[in-house]
């Protein structure tokens, strides 16, 4: 394997992977604004955004969505909380897990373009809505996430293995297990957690390019070339799967002029991405 591809991989671990975030604290957010992406403003018209805190212990939030695609929501509590985005008729356009934290101020919510699968980015599969995870597992979920802050990732993964035992069809703890595992060297582990939360929740780009993160590690290159190929196939704008694709890519001087196509895409937000340009172009 190259040595300074597998380096350059590594630099962009905490940009790619999806995982901990601090611990909310106790006072409310008083000012959270949003905006939906992904599609244009015309279809933003008649939306509706919803909070649902997932604990119960506070009530659903719900206003209209502006002509923009922009939102507000205020003096929201802090706490882990299911955004849910719907039509006029109810019907659930997009969903996903936000953790509302003290000094947070905005969120951002993709929709699916049309046509796409419904586990496009920004959606949760049927499965995950008819196996929410219980109460007990989400704890074990934000003591993880509060470990992993402090780089405990060992513990931090016992904790969402708990969470798992609890609730086996909670995507989200599959994930960030993977991501512990990953910090962790454990490869194989990680590529086998990816795998089930991809089973769990379909395919999504974050799962796809976590996936062909531990699949080059396993010297799976074909394997993890294919997997960050679906992921740009779910979002052709998703800049963590152009960054990995072109990272991979550049460890063969046959294929470096189409790493340096998805690098350029990748380089206005990540460091690693220039670095490895600025190599690539030397190299010429």
């Amino acid at each position: 394997m190259n040595n300074r591809c597998t380096r350059t991989l590594s630099i962009f671990l905490g940009a790619l992977l999806l995982t901990s975030a601090p611990l909310p604290a106790a006072d409310d957010v008083r000012l959270l604004r949003g905006q939906l992406t992904g599609g244009p403003a015309a279809t933003f018209t008649g939306l509706f955004v919803s909070l649902e805190d997932i604990t119960g212990r506070h009530e659903i939030h719900r206003i209209d969505i502006r002509f923009d695609g922009a939102f507000e929501f205020r003096d929201l509590p802090t706490g882990d909380y299911v955004l849910r985005v719907t039509d006029f008729h109810g019907e659930t356009i997009a969903q996903q897990f936000v953790s509302v934290q003290q000094g947070m101020t905005e969120v951002a919510v993709r929709l699916r373009d049309a046509g796409a699968t419904p586990t496009a980015p920004g959606t949760i599969s049927i499965r995950q809505l008819s196996h929410p995870p219980d109460r007990r597992a989400m704890q074990a979920f934000t003591a993880a996430l509060r470990l992993s802050s402090s780089g405990k990732y060992d513990a931090a993964a016992a904790e969402l293995q708990k969470a798992i035992r609890i609730s086996p069809e909670f995507a989200g703890a599959y994930t960030n297990l993977a991501v512990y595992h990953i910090h962790l060297g454990r490869f194989e582990e990680a590529a086998d957690e990816t795998a089930r939360a991809l089973e769990i929740g379909g395919p999504d780009p974050i799962n796809l390019c976590n996936l062909a993160f531990a699949q080059f590690h396993l010297g799976r290159v074909k394997d993890a070339l294919a997997s960050a190929g679906a992921a740009l196939r779910l979002d052709s704008g998703y800049l963590q799967a152009h960054l990995i694709l072109g990272t991979i890519l550049s460890a063969d001087p046959a294929s470096r002029d189409e790493a340096i196509r998805h690098l350029e895409l990748a380089a206005g937000k990540f460091e690693s991405a220039r670095t490895n340009l600025e190599l690539l172009r030397r190299a010429r």
